[in-house]
């Protein structure tokens, strides 16, 4: 495995995700200061439905992905590739508008009603984008899906920053701005995949059946990403449908806060996966190994930082106070769905592994949904919908971090309860204690934990030497 061309690669999407990040920090603090709790409800319910718009594509976007990955852009069949996106578009533009009609035919009110029409050609933007991008990553060129998410970050910033400043406080403008940068986003692909998009389209018959093929390989992965995003989403639901926009919005609020974390792990997950496909069987257990120890060491810092950032947060919007208490049940999620990245989904692609992913996932969907109905009518309690949610996602990453284990023939779930261990800790410690005993004691406990782990440290460091040097004697 190439790891320098690895390193750049993930410098470049670090460094696209630092901007992606910085704006959204600005929208996740700004926005709510500026909109009300229902306007900014309905802010996040775009973005709930508008993360679903890639279900649309019916895994076109992945089979092109899986086909495809790990070669080189001379090796592409450019022609079939430019005309499956035109004819997935294509189909993709009469739900549009079936959905668009139903919205405004139906007994939605006017909120509801721009959502969905806004939805609905967000997902033609989105997914053509997205197209595209899956078509620089396959082929490793991953630094340019990088820089079209920084094109959608910083055009997104230049009208988000002229609405925060008059204070606009309806959320349907920062929908448009939201929708104008992702189209600024495609642009930027299409320029860039322009060799491609020139190429001479296939007759419709041929396009029709490889997108069919397409789609054959590409629908279990897609429907395995869209059954992890609904492991949370399934509650956002529930709230919504029981206690109603405000509500929603103050459980959307907590889930931003771990989304910034999350970014930035999927940006890694996004550059590995080339990369590993070119990886031999030895190597690939060798870099599973690693990746769980170092993770093993460095994730449990994340819930240190919930302590400042709970302080500077309800100090700068005291009106989701409440809605803070749920980020600590949820600070987990940053934790194992990082790992779930990272050491399930990309190695469960990379073995091609969709049907088994698909199946983990959906099992974590029907759980997450027995957990949110059961805190909202059984317990009236959005806190036990937020812990039931986190422990879906824990049992899950465990899983499938022993099942890659298990191939590779390394250590199984032995290998977790230091984290589940560390996890249940923290948890226990916010619940029990006010904030400034909890974070005495838990950063007590993560001292512990380091110690007890500092021969696994040791390992990771002496492997890291070995691989600077002989990248060293090469040069």
């Amino acid at each position: 495995m190439d790891y320098r061309s690895l390193l750049g690669n993930m410098s470049v999407a670090f460094a696209s995700q630092g901007v992606a990040m910085c704006l959204s920090v600005i929208t996740s603090l700004l926005v709510p200061k500026v909109l009300g709790v229902e306007e900014f409800g309905y802010w996040q319910l775009f973005l709930l439905y508008a993360s679903y718009t890639g279900f649309f594509h019916f895994g076109v976007n992945d089979g092109v992905y899986l086909l495809n990955g790990g070669r080189s852009r001379d090796d592409l069949d450019k022609r079939s590739v430019a005309s499956q996106l035109y004819v997935a578009t294509a189909a993709q533009a009469v739900i549009a508008a079936a959905i668009a009609g139903a919205a405004l035919s139906g007994g939605f009110g006017e909120e509801r009603r721009f959502v969905l029409v806004a939805t609905a050609v967000y997902m033609l933007v989105n997914n053509a984008a997205s197209y595209l991008g899956f078509v620089f990553q396959a082929v490793n060129e991953t630094k340019l899906f990088s820089f079209s998410v920084m094109v959608d970050r910083l055009v997104f910033l230049a009208p988000l920053a002229v609405l925060l400043i008059l204070r606009a406080d309806h959320f349907e403008p920062y929908v448009a701005s939201y929708g104008s940068a992702k189209a600024a986003a495609l642009l930027f692909c299409a320029w860039r995949g322009r060799d491609i998009l020139s190429a001479r389209p296939l007759p419709v018959g041929r396009a029709a059946h490889d997108v069919l093929a397409s789609m054959r390989v590409g629908v279990k992965l897609m429907l395995a990403n869209v059954a992890s995003m609904l492991v949370l989403g399934v509650m956002r639901v529930v709230v919504d449908a029981a206690w109603g926009i405000e509500a929603f919005g103050e459980v959307s609020f907590s889930l931003t806060m771990v989304n910034f974390f999350l970014v930035f792990v999927g940006q890694a997950s996004m550059v590995l996966f080339p990369a590993l496909r070119r990886a031999g069987g030895a190597e690939l257990g060798l870099f599973f190994e690693r990746a769980r120890a170092a993770l093993a060491l460095a994730l449990p810092a994340v819930y240190v930082l919930y302590f400042p950032a709970k302080q500077v947060l309800s100090l700068w919007l005291p009106q989701y106070e409440a809605s803070l208490g749920l980020f600590a049940l949820l600070l987990p999620v940053c934790v194992f769905d990082s790992r779930m990245s990272l050491l399930g989904t990309t190695f469960f692609k990379v073995l091609r592994w969709e049907g088994r992913l698909l199946s983990l996932n959906a099992a974590a969907v029907a759980l997450s949904l027995a957990a949110s109905l059961a805190g909202v009518y059984a317990l009236g309690s959005v806190e036990a919908m937020a812990l039931g949610a986190a422990a879906v996602i824990a049992a899950r990453s465990v899983v499938a971090e022993t099942m890659v284990a298990r191939h590779f023939g390394r250590a199984g779930l032995g290998a977790s309860l230091g984290e589940l261990m560390i996890t249940a800790a923290f948890v226990a410690l916010t619940s029990l204690l006010d904030d400034a005993a909890a974070m005495i004691a838990y950063s007590a406990v993560y001292a512990a934990y380091l110690l007890a782990s500092r021969r696994l440290a040791s390992g990771l460091l002496s492997g890291a030497r070995r691989r600077l040097s002989k990248g060293t004697k090469r040069q």
